[in-house]
This record gives structure tokens, C-alpha cells and sequence, in this order.
């Protein structure tokens, strides 16, 4: 998942995108807990809603990052989006989608061949309220996430849902509520916590988050109590692993050396982390998958292979060529979108340059030659942020800390789950 960290050093140095991530899908449900069956979702919820007493989980290692391109066909369709994301998934994926179109991509980054959905998150973008979003009925569709949040609320669930921890295999790794201020001896690891409790009728609402809530004690623990919501969603627990060591011998240089880091969208905290989800697995597999597939507490999908519930190939590779006509990975000398760094408070801001579409988008499945290049086919809208600005901000002074020199993209691994609520 290209949407990495992005490290700020003023020294011109080019790296290479992300590669292969891993992300490890738990599914369970448990039906004393009052699962729902949601109307009209032909995707995860309505799958899991399905289920009665059983659990499901299985870990499957992404392939290769489909693509790293500003795009976001749930907040900004049709349009340019504000920042980049990193995208893994169906190959029909692009400024507007869904899930009919993807069960019809030519290949997807995912091992399991059935699993044509995307999923994605900011190259470093928003990430304060728990989940970006994620879309369940073939086109109904959940988000949660605020791009412009630079403060932190201690009783909002919706920021507890995020976390960051501080690994270090040898010895203790710390849990944070933003980036962590130090070096990270085993990288960082970000946590997003879905809302598990829906109103029982809207399956999408004009903000994306409206419908659903969390639970009554927190993001991970408590029922569904409140009368607006009182259907229960199976808990959604999604992990990105960022290999920030790889930059150790660098953070020296940066202009803020403890914490160096910052999501593409301009957020060098991290309250406005997210990641999103749009379903695309083949009609019935889903279901299959989490009535049958638990193999054993580690996560090998061995016995689902077995038993035909789904196939698997970790030697596939799918990626698309570029539908957005601009360079987002290596050595860069802005944010794409021209987004400022901006620590303490969100100021809007214009982004001078509106780069073409690209058509026709190929999809294809090696990278030892260069990919094909669609021709530019109509100048593209920018979606733009019209947010105001809260708190106090720093002007100025947030826009100097962007970096006169590389944007470097970090290496991911990815980990989706769905747990029983306990």
C-alpha cells in the first residue's frame, strides 16, 4: 500500500514505492450478540450478518500495491482527490467504481483470487476517526474520517478508534494516539476501529457515518445499547505496519527529527489516519468464507483452500497504469495537491495545479517493463477541501515545515479484521 508514511529530508534522494503488504482478515460473529442481516447489502455486512454461531479467520499477504494515485471514489468521485492514497485490490478500481464492477477486474494484488475489492488509505492521509470508510451493499458505503482533524478529543470514540503503537520485538511496544514522537526500534503499526452498531435502516447517510456508531463503552468494547442503533455490526479491526526503521540513519536530517514523519494529506500527527474498503468478492464466496473457514487460531487458510471455499496465488501480480496524469512516488518537492504540512489546526488551502486524466487505464500483471500510457483524455476536476479551519492555527509556520526536499514513500503491511464483540 503506497499510501505510506512520507519521510521529509532536504536531501534529494530517490526510493521506490511500497511493496508487497500483508493483511490478515478476521471474521467472526456471534449471534448472541444480536448480528444483523442489513437490507440491500450484497457485501461484508450482509455476509456476516448471515452467520450464527461460528468464526471465521484467515490471514492472507497482499501481493503488490495495485496503485498509488489520488483517487477516492467514495468522498470524491469523479474528481482528483485532495491527497494520494495507495490502493490494493481489483483492477477495475478508479474515480468511480463498484462492487459489480469490480467482481468484473481482470486480476487483483490479493491472493485470494475471488477477492477483487480495494482497499486503501492515505499515502499518510487522514486518519482520526476510525475507519475510512467501507462499503458493504454492492453500493452502499460507509466512511469515517475527518481530513482536516489536528486535535485530539479524550472523550471521542471516534478518536479512540485510532491508535499507533511503538513496536519493538525485543522488548515493549507503546500504544500512542498520534504518531509517536521517537524512533520505533520495529516501525509503527497504526489501528483503526470500525463502528459496530447501525440505525437499522439507512445503509449510507450524506456524511458516510451518520448511520452507524460505536459501541457503548468505546471503539472495541460494550453493546449496542443507544435506541438509534441498536443493530450490531461484527467489530471491523483494520493494522497497517509502516517500516520506519528503514529511515533511522535519515531522521538526523529532517526538520523535526523526533517525529519526521507525515500522511499525504498534511497531517503530521496522525489524528486524521484512515483506510477504506469497497466490497468486490465473487457473489457467495464471502459468506462461504466466514461460515467455513477456520482452520486453526493462526490464521492458515489452508483448510479453506482444501475445502473449496476459496483459491489462493501468491505469485500473482496486478497493477493499472496511471489514471491520474502526475508523479506521486520518489523524489518529490511538495505533497501531491499541494497539500501543506499542517500540524496544530487545518487551514484551507488551493492546490494551483490540475493535472489530466489518463485513458484507457490497463491493467497489468508484471513490472519488468514499462507500463503502458493512456493518452490524456479531459482536464480533471480537483475535489476541494472547504473545511474551516478550528483552534489555533499556525499559519505560516505549518507551511514551512514542508520540505524543500524528498518525500519517500515507506514499505506497508497491511492486517484487516472483523471480531465477535466480547
Amino acid at each position: 500500500m503506497k499510501a505510506a508514511l512520507l519521510l521529509a529530508i532536504p536531501v534529494r534522494r530517490l526510493f521506490s514505492s511500497p511493496e508487497p503488504l500483508s493483511m490478515k482478515v478476521d471474521l467472526f460473529n456471534d449471534a448472541s450478540r444480536n448480528s444483523t442481516k442489513l437490507p440491500g447489502f450484497g457485501s461484508l455486512f450482509l455476509f456476516l450478518g448471515l452467520v450464527t454461531n461460528c468464526q471465521a479467520y484467515w490471514l492472507m499477504a497482499a501481493n503488490n500495491v495495485l496503485t498509488t494515485q489520488r483517487i477516492d471514489p467514495v468522498v470524491d468521485p469523479g474528481q482528483v482527490s485532495t491527497h494520494v492514497h495507495s490502493i490494493l485490490g481489483g483492477s477495475n478500481f478508479g474515480l468511480n467504481t463498484s462492487t459489480a464492477a469490480l467482481r468484473l477486474s481482470e486480476c487483483t494484488s490479493i491472493p485470494v483470487r475471488e477477492d477483487k475489492s480495494n482497499y486503501w488509505y492515505p499515502i499518510y492521509r487522514s486518519a482520526r476517526l476510525l475507519v475510512q470508510r467501507y462499503a458493504w451493499d454492492d453500493n452502499g458505503l460507509s466512511r469515517r474520517c475527518d481530513p482536516t482533524l489536528r486535535t485530539f478529543d479524550p472523550s471521542s470514540f471516534a478518536q479512540h478508534a485510532v491508535t499507533f503503537l511503538c513496536l519493538n520485538f525485543n522488548g515493549v511496544s507503546a500504544r500512542f494516539d498520534e504518531l509517536p514522537g521517537h524512533r520505533c526500534p520495529s516501525g509503527i503499526r497504526s489501528q483503526i476501529n470500525f463502528p459496530s452498531c447501525w440505525d437499522g435502516v439507512n445503509i449510507d447517510s450524506v456524511d458516510h457515518q451518520s448511520h452507524v456508531a460505536f459501541l457503548s463503552s468505546g471503539p472495541d468494547n460494550g453493546t449496542c445499547s443507544d435506541p438509534r442503533f441498536p443493530k450490531t455490526l461484527p467489530r471491523i479491526f483494520l493494522e497497517v505496519y509502516w517500516y520506519t526503521q528503514a529511515f533511522d540513519e535519515s531522521r538526523r536530517h529532517a526538520k523535526v527529527p523526533s517525529q519526521p514523519f507525515v500522511f499525504s494529506n498534511g497531517d503530521p500527527i496522525g489524528y486524521s489516519y484512515h483506510a477504506d474498503f469497497i466490497n468486490g468478492w465473487d457473489v457467495g464466496v464471502l459468506e462461504g468464507a466466514v461460515n467455513e473457514c477456520n482452520c486453526n487460531p493462526y490464521g492458515d487458510p489452508s483448510c479453506c483452500i482444501a475445502k473449496g471455499i476459496f483459491s489462493m496465488n501468491q505469485f500473482n501480480r496486478s497493477y493499472i497504469s496511471n489514471i491520474v496524469d502526475e508523479l506521486t512516488l520518489g523524489s518529490l518537492d511538495a505533497l501531491p495537491g499541494n497539500n501543506p504540512v499542517q500540524a496544530h489546526c487545518y487551514e484551507t488551502f488551493v492546490d494551483p495545479v490540475t493535472p489530466a486524466l489518463l485513458s484507457p487505464v490497463y491493467a497489468l500483471h508484471s513490472t519488468d517493463q514499462p507500463p503502458p500510457r493512456g493518452t490524456v483524455s479531459l482536464s480533471a476536476q480537483t475535489a476541494i477541501v472547504s473545511q474551516t479551519a478550528t483552534g489555533r492555527c499556525i499559519g505560516n509556520r505549518a507551511r514551512g515545515l514542508a520540505p524543500s526536499g524528498v518525500m519517500a514513500i515507506l514499505s506497508a503491511l497491511i492486517l484487516l479484521s472483523v471480531r465477535p464483540l466480547i
